[in-house]
């Protein structure tokens, strides 16, 4: 059977498209979800006694709060106090940063405020506050209103990280969804070999799919090894490296977090003459041995195997080279 390099570039693609694609859903779904909007531009509201459970968050000009007496301290240290509004034989209760000493009366004061059900915490204090006043709790229950309007729950900072959050994964992955899509459309564009340009990406493909048409290669599973080139099929990851841009070549053992893998993963490392690495991961011990051989093999001067007197030896063969390419384009 024929071997394509594109077909197997748009199988690959296709095989990483579902990862991005998912991503994307789910972050519209918390953009549409979280309620964004409403807590950077909160409705205002001129008249506390105007709000309603079903507003979530506001922005509130009130122009009498009392204060109860009761604080509430949150995670932090940060202090907030119980205070009240009554207007025409209704009273609504807002939770505020009390700084310094708390005053009993404030006028025309401004907050933002979330719109909450009352807590535990709540019901305590308002318990408390009843027994101080001799008032009872169940009638004045009928006549206070059945939410809070607490800034101590009105977190815009947390939403703006959450919003980035949101943004940043949503647009890597609407990147990765269009570039793989785009591979798909034209396998020509998908970077087979990193180190070089995207004009040069074509000739490099249909050299590389000649010569495996000419069946002259060594193959070892998704791996291939021709006169030219190092070619690397993975359901994943599609690598050609032209075998003279290779100057050591070497193995080395990859950790797993998956306690049900028990035979050990390897990654092959070329380090070319740019002095980048291309490394073609999860491969097997037999896999990983085979093609550090077959590359041995090829009779190009590739340094083989892991040590420090190869890793100086390969360092000094690419700054060499550096040093060559910078004289010829001085010339």
């Amino acid at each position: 059977m024929k071997i394509s390099i594109t077909n197997k570039i748009r199988t690959a693609c296709g095989n990483k498209l579902g990862v991005p694609l998912f991503l994307c859903a789910i972050m519209m779904i918390i953009f549409i979800l979280c309620p964004f909007i409403s807590v950077f531009h909160p409705d205002t509201v001129n008249d506390i006694h105007k709000v309603t459970s079903q507003d979530g968050y506001v922005k509130i000009k009130a122009k009498k709060l009392y204060y109860t007496g009761y604080n509430l301290e949150k995670s932090g240290g940060s202090l907030y106090g119980y205070y009240y509004s009554i207007k025409d034989g209704k009273s609504v209760f807002a939770i505020i940063p009390i700084e310094g000493a708390p005053q009993k009366v404030i006028k025309n004061y401004e907050f933002k405020a979330k719109i909450t059900k009352p807590n535990r915490a709540f019901k305590k204090m308002l318990e408390s506050y009843m027994n101080d006043l001799n008032w009872n709790v169940d009638s004045f229950s009928k006549v206070n209103a059945h939410f809070i309007l607490s800034n101590a729950d009105y977190y815009p900072s947390f939403y703006m990280v959450l919003l980035w959050i949101v943004l940043v994964i949503f647009l890597i992955s609407m990147k990765k969804s269009i570039s793989r899509l785009i591979a798909i459309a034209n396998p020509y564009i998908y970077p087979v070999c990193s180190f070089i340009g995207k004009k040069e990406q074509k000739a490099l493909i249909d050299d590389a799919q000649y010569e495996l048409d000419s069946e002259n290669y060594i193959q070892i599973n998704d791996m291939y090894i021709t006169e030219n080139y190092f070619i690397d099929l993975g359901k994943t990851k599609v690598s050609i490296i032209p075998l003279d841009e290779i100057v050591w070549c070497y193995r080395m053992g990859e950790i797993s977090l998956n306690p049900k893998d028990t035979a050990p993963e390897f990654s092959i490392c070329f380090m070319i003459l740019t002095g980048s690495v291309i490394t073609a991961k999860h491969k097997s011990s037999d896999e990983a041995l085979e093609l550090i051989n077959a590359i041995r093999a090829t009779g190009y001067e590739i340094i083989i195997g892991h040590s420090e007197s190869k890793r100086k030896e390969a360092k000094r063969i690419v700054a060499d080279y550096k040093e060559y390419e910078m004289q010829k384009s001085i010339r």
